[in-house]
């Protein structure tokens, strides 16, 4: 069988998550079914199990779901070379963030070897070289919280660098971290390019969750507990996904920003200049426009559209609260238009919250739905997010005729405010509020409900500028030409005469 033209590389998105990202990647897929695709799909496990929220396009031919942890496999034990653990210990005595030669090396060597990473992580050089580390860190932690840290964050790369590669011309991953491992190790090994699209920062996202976590064991806080420290295992983490992300960066071919935001942070995380393309989201706007209408909400409550999956990055709680302190002024009803199930104990503590605000007839969750079916009926979106890109839902609110509300992440303000020149020109789209801040995003809804001249002026603006600057065409024949670039670079150079 021929090699695919690209491997998309997910974690835990497509096709089992509806919105955001995944939405992202099946219109990719759709849009461009002159190339052909495989998919692969990391999952933590072998018990995940999910159902597909989106029927994968017939141009993907090759379709793997792949573990990041299970029990270790049984097989045959080999031991590493004296080059091989030197290799390895040089590697871990130097910051995470520098470590991306180190590693490549270690690869080759693997390979020269024989050495695959399932004999590896169970060797006794391993071993040794675990202990040892641990000596060195004289700190007062158990070895047993030390070992099994240390089986959570490795456990993934040894899988993922013996995962089978789907043969392809280019390998395209959707973020760093483990979908970035896969793609570099498979641009490492096989004479193929390498296309990395960050939709949000991911090492910063993977940042904000371990300084919240609870499940990272915490070691008991050593001399004055006035000096600052961040606890050894938080540590741990944060160096694991700076060194994938890393990783990702170095090894890529193209690195691609949707907008200027995401440029700076990824250059400031290591991604080189000359590997950086923008390409911003897209939405299909002619199958948006039937969706608009004049919105007249004089002889009606004033109805609000929160879209997006109910996870605390999307900060839930500050919409209930902003919705909370609006409806004391304004007559509205607000409604929550994503799945509820990713984080089942956030779901739970937003309906706790809901009740305690007393805003069950307010606000309504209403899971994963039709966004399309829903758009007539909203007159504002609003995104409270701790983190962002580039959101679909406010492109997709435009093309629809409706102003969006969002916090000051991201490419929001970009969006919604314009960039320069004429961008700028076209008149702001909807209104930026602090983060966490509901009082401001409670405002903001007030303030568009009592001014029917100002909803509608930016109505205007956001069809404008959806129009003139994110049509989804656009985006496929982007990546149709990317695609070709990359492949083009991984070729082999012809001999002389051929």
């Amino acid at each position: 069988m021929p090699p695919v033209d690209v491997c998309v590389v997910v974690e835990g998105s497509y096709p089992y998550v509806r919105g955001g990202v995944a939405k992202w990647t099946h219109d990719l897929l759709l849009g461009l079914p002159d190339i052909t695709f495989a998919l692969v799909t990391l999952v933590p496990d072998a018990e995940f199990t999910a159902e597909d929220k989106y029927p994968v396009p017939p141009n993907v031919l090759e379709r793997h779901d792949v573990y990041l942890f299970g029990d270790t496999p049984h097989g045959q034990h080999r031991e590493s070379s004296r080059k091989l653990k030197k290799q390895l210990e040089e590697m871990h005595d130097i910051p995470a963030a520098t470590r991306c030669p180190y590693f490549h090396d270690v690869l080759d060597q693997m390979n020269k070897e024989g050495q695959t990473a399932f004999s590896l992580q169970t060797s006794r050089s391993s071993w040794e070289l675990l202990t040892k580390l641990y000596e060195q860190r004289k700190r007062q932690i158990s070895f047993l919280d030390y070992f099994w840290s240390w089986r959570a964050t490795h456990g993934p790369i040894f899988r993922l660098i013996d995962a089978p590669l789907p043969d392809a011309r280019v390998y395209h991953a959707l973020s760093t971290g483990y979908a970035g491992l896969l793609a570099a190790v498979a641009r490492h090994r096989m004479e193929c390019g390498m296309v990395l699209t960050e939709h949000g920062i991911y090492v910063r996202e993977r940042q904000m969750e371990i300084s919240q976590a609870e499940w990272i064991f915490t070691e008991p806080r050593e001399g004055s507990s006035y000096t600052p420290r961040e606890p050894f295992f938080k540590r741990w983490w944060r160096e694991q996904y700076q060194f994938l992300a890393s990783l990702a960066y170095d090894t890529a071919d193209r690195v691609v920003a949707l907008q200027g935001y995401n440029a700076r942070h990824q250059v400031a995380a290591g991604a080189r200049v000359e590997t950086l393309v923008t390409i911003g989201n897209g939405v299909d706007v002619p199958r948006f426009a039937p969706l608009r209408a004049p919105r007249d909400w004089s002889n009606r409550p004033f109805r609000v559209g929160f879209i997006g999956r109910v996870v605390p990055i999307k900060d839930v709680i500050t919409f209930l609260q902003a919705i909370a302190v609006a409806s004391e002024e304004i007559e509205l009803e607000a409604f929550i238009l994503g799945p509820t199930d990713e984080d089942p104990a956030y779901f739970q503590e937003c309906l706790s919250q809901q009740e305690l605000l007393g805003i069950e007839k307010v606000a309504h969750f209403k899971g994963a739905v039709s966004v399309e079916a829903w758009l007539p009926d909203l007159d504002v979106t609003v995104l409270t997010s701790l983190s962002e890109s580039q959101p679909l839902a406010i492109l997709e609110g435009w093309a629809a005729g409706i102003p969006s509300i969002a916090t000051d992440v991201g490419a929001c303000r970009e969006m919604i405010e314009g960039v320069e020149g004429e961008d700028a020109l076209l008149g702001p789209a909807g209104i930026i509020t602090a983060v966490a801040s509901p009082g401001a995003t409670a405002a903001a809804i007030v303030a568009l409900a009592r001014d029917p001249g100002r909803h509608s002026s930016m109505t205007a603006s956001g069809i404008a500028r959806v129009e003139r600057y994110y049509q989804l065409e656009g985006v496929f024949n982007a990546y149709r030409q990317l695609y070709r670039e990359v492949a083009a670079m991984a070729e082999p150079p012809k001999a002389k005469g051929a």
